[in-house]
């Protein structure tokens, strides 16, 4: 009778096993590059419509933090608007009337293991 020796079966199972570890690994990380791309993509589109809104209304916007809502799930925000400063730029004068702000935004997703942050200047209008 001819059959395989329990040595050739230890050898082929731990040659398989070997085989199906890197295919996971090489599925993780596949995932993990599929969700950074997404996010890559998704942050700055839902950072220039946060701005948007913010430019309408500068001067009275109260919301500092938040989350984009059922459209976007597992995204969330924060924002520091401070006043900036004209010094430094001689051909605007001395028109320092705090007109200007700082703004500061950070978003956040995939249970903030991804971050995206801009740092931009709006004038503010009355």
């Amino acid at each position: 009778m001819q059959g395989f020796t329990l040595l050739e079966i230890m050898v082929s199972v731990s040659i398989i096993a070997l085989v199906f570890v890197s295919l996971f690994r090489m599925l993780a990380g596949t995932t993990d590059l599929a969700l950074s791309g997404k996010f890559t993509s998704t942050a700055p589109f839902l950072a220039r419509q946060l701005l948007a809104d913010m430019e309408r209304d500068i001067v009275n916007w109260s919301e500092f933090d938040g989350d984009f809502g059922e459209n976007y799930p597992g995204y969330e925000w924060s924002c520091k608007i401070a006043d900036g400063s004209f010094e430094g730029l001689e051909f605007l004068g001395d028109t320092d009337d705090g007109s200007l702000k700082k703004i500061d935004l950070t978003i956040w997703g995939m249970n903030k293991q991804r971050v995206y942050k801009i740092t931009t200047w709006r004038v503010a209008l009355e």
